[in-house]
């Protein structure tokens, strides 16, 4: 048995829930088939630890995406950007505390959620942009990325399918950190040569999670492994020049939402006109993509 995350107990269905009595057996709390909402079971009650089965977890999960993604559709319905922000927020945490085959392609569904209803709306998707957080993480970079994604693909005139592998793509470029020890992704420093080593491997593990997931645009896994490569061969993890052209995307927002957002002990977030000014000096030296970077620009002033 394992403890059930208490975060996704209310959209369990299938997966039976259990309860360790005083004798340390595990007794049917919940069966398959209900809800603890259709149990009509008092919220004093869920104060009490739940457990699942081992192989009941990856179910579990998925279950718990669906009941997210339905949270989300509804709060995009309402217009509510803080809120479809959170729900995002939750998503994502809760995807990525079991990054494998059959968790990640949830995320799909809700880049159609977000499609479907943003599809045309730019301004709604820059809003959430505008919604911070107390805790700047991977989670949210990776949210602000692919809002910044949706918008470059509207600007752009991608279509829904390009849009949608672009917008998944952002979300799990940086899947990979999972792996990184927690203290090398908050150090207020900055990263030692060994640090750093272990900081680029991201790309890598990101690239083995991403590989083992069905997917069927392999761009999404090319955008985890080469989204700090530099198209003049001094990126990582492997000086690639040919970049694909999903990555070289990516690149160029990855960059700009870190330096406008990161705030940092050792280096203040950048103002926007200045990080356009200093990626323009990049794509000048032959880095980024400049006709990428343009549509990347005005994509921001749309």
């Amino acid at each position: 048995m394992i403890l059930a995350r208490k975060s996704q107990l209310h959209y369990y269905v299938d997966v039976p829930l259990y309860v360790k009595s005083d004798d340390g057996r595990y007794v049917m709390y919940k069966p398959g088939g209900k809800t603890l909402s259709d149990m009509r079971i008092s919220e004093e009650r869920l104060h009490v630890e739940l457990y699942m089965k081992h192989e009941d977890k990856l179910k579990g999960l998925q279950e718990a995406q669906r009941g997210f993604n339905r949270q989300l559709q509804n709060n995009v319905k309402s217009g509510d950007p803080a809120q479809v922000k959170s729900t995002l927020i939750s998503i994502v945490e809760e995807t990525l505390m079991e990054p494998r085959s059959g968790s990640l392609e949830g995320v799909s569904e809700t880049m159609d959620i977000l499609i479907s209803d943003y599809a045309d709306e730019s301004d709604v998707i820059k809003q959430l942009l505008f919604v911070s957080s107390t805790d700047y993480s991977t989670v949210i970079h990776s949210i602000n990325v692919m809002a910044f994604a949706l918008a470059f693909a509207s600007h752009a005139h991608l279509s829904t399918a390009q849009t949608k592998v672009l917008g998944i793509s952002a979300l799990l470029h940086d899947v990979g950190k999972v792996k990184i020890t927690p203290e090398i992704l908050t150090a207020p420093r900055i990263l030692n040569n060994e640090e750093f080593e272990e900081m680029k491997s991201h790309t890598l593990i990101g690239y083995q999670i991403l590989r083992e997931c069905r997917f069927s645009d392999k761009g999404i896994c090319l955008a985890a492994l080469e989204h700090h490569e530099k198209l003049d061969g001094t990126g990582y993890p492997n000086n690639k020049k040919n970049v694909s052209e999903i990555a070289k995307i990516i690149a160029v927002i990855d960059c700009y939402e870190a330096l406008t957002n990161n705030d940092r002990p050792y280096r203040c977030a950048m103002i926007p006109i200045d990080t356009l000014n200093l990626l323009k000096d990049d794509v000048n030296k032959g880095k980024f993509d400049k006709d990428i970077f343009k549509k990347f620009a005005y994509s921001l002033v749309k």
